[in-house]
């Protein structure tokens, strides 16, 4: 986490602007770091109690203000209990320099634009592994493929933004849908490597082989690097999974008694959101109340929307929409101070 707030102090220090003596011009942080690093790390200490002090003040603040803070709190108390599985959608990959899903898979299609329109409208209707289907069709198995491990690969290493703040709060599993290597990479930084990976149909066998290693990585839709195990399309899909082990069988095995917080996820009508009403609506006795952290919708949307999650046992944490990243942080740093 130091190295995170590091940056962002040093990055704080040049907005307010170059210092320029006669000829010769230093940046602020050149400037603090000649003074020494007992000064320098004297410095940066108080301005990471601050702004952890100040981001917890903040939330407070909007979470009252939109009539969320008590389900907050409830989240807090499960955290602390053990009780929460962070499930990390294309949202936290951003600020590492990668698309969202939608774009992501229109990307793809470089060679192929005038084909572009059509994956906009299965998009727009949210048939997500229809349109991966569609993309795949076009390029071919091996294209695809290919296209896939180049744009989302290891050789990509930048790591930013609040996905970074992740193992000073999960240290056990993590669920994601990405199939980009930022969080191995963050939670390597943070020394703390992954003791295990299961992706796609491997997840299957998963739950019964955490209990030696939970500090796992589960990869709902597999990884770049390889085909084997990916879940992408339709007919990935459909290999997959069947009517004796479907995805909500195999959510619901990973999740347990534990809320799911789901971060840089849309959440609209996809199959994760699909497995989850399934689950929901199978449930004899109360179970895990599931959370998001989302931009706050119109107000004439808000219980249509809070509707629409509760049928997946889904409950909205939400922020003020605009800046993603800093509401998000924000929320995860409240979340370290523990909100009560």
């Amino acid at each position: 986490m130091e190295n995170y707030f590091r940056q962002r102090f040093i990055d704080e220090l040049n907005e307010e602007g170059d210092i320029e003596i006669r000829t010769k011009v230093w940046r602020r942080s050149e400037i603090l770091e000649m003074a020494g690093d007992e000064i320098f790390n004297a410095l940066l200490v108080d301005w990471i109690s601050s702004e952890r002090g100040n981001a917890a003040d903040r939330v407070e603040e909007f979470l009252t203000e939109n009539g969320c803070i008590d389900r907050f709190k409830e989240l807090v108390h499960r955290l602390k209990q053990g009780a929460v599985l962070p499930f990390v959608g294309a949202g936290m990959s951003c600020a590492s320099g990668f698309r969202t899903w939608g774009n992501f898979l229109k990307s793809l299609l470089a060679d192929a634009k005038d084909r572009i329109p059509e994956i906009e409208d299965l998009l727009q209707q949210n048939r997500y592994e229809d349109a991966a289907q569609a993309v795949h069709d076009i390029l071919g198995g091996k294209v695809f493929g290919q296209e896939i491990r180049e744009k989302l690969g290891p050789h990509h290493w930048r790591i930013a933004g609040p996905v970074c703040l992740l193992p000073q709060i999960f240290k056990q599993e993590v669920i994601t849908t990405n199939l980009d290597y930022v969080l191995p990479n963050v939670y390597r930084e943070a020394a703390l490597p992954f003791d295990n990976t299961f992706s796609g149909a491997a997840l299957r066998d998963a739950p019964g082989r955490i209990a030696n290693g939970k500090h796992c990585l589960l990869r709902l839709h597999g990884e770049a690097e390889t085909d084997n195990g990916r879940v992408l399309t339709a007919a990935e899909y459909n290999m997959t999974y069947t009517a004796e082990r479907t995805l909500s069988e195999v959510m619901n095995a990973v999740s347990a008694t534990r809320s799911f917080l789901f971060l840089g996820c849309s959440l609209t009508q996809d199959r994760t959101v699909e497995a989850l009403k399934q689950l929901n609506g199978k449930a004899a006795i109360g179970h895990a109340p599931h959370f998001a952290f989302l931009p706050q919708p119109e107000e004439e949307g808000r219980l249509a929307r809070r509707g629409f999650l509760a049928e997946s046992g889904i409950h909205p944490i939400y922020y003020p929409a605009g800046d993603h990243d800093l509401m998000v942080e924000n929320l995860l740093i409240a979340l370290m101070e523990g909100m009560t």
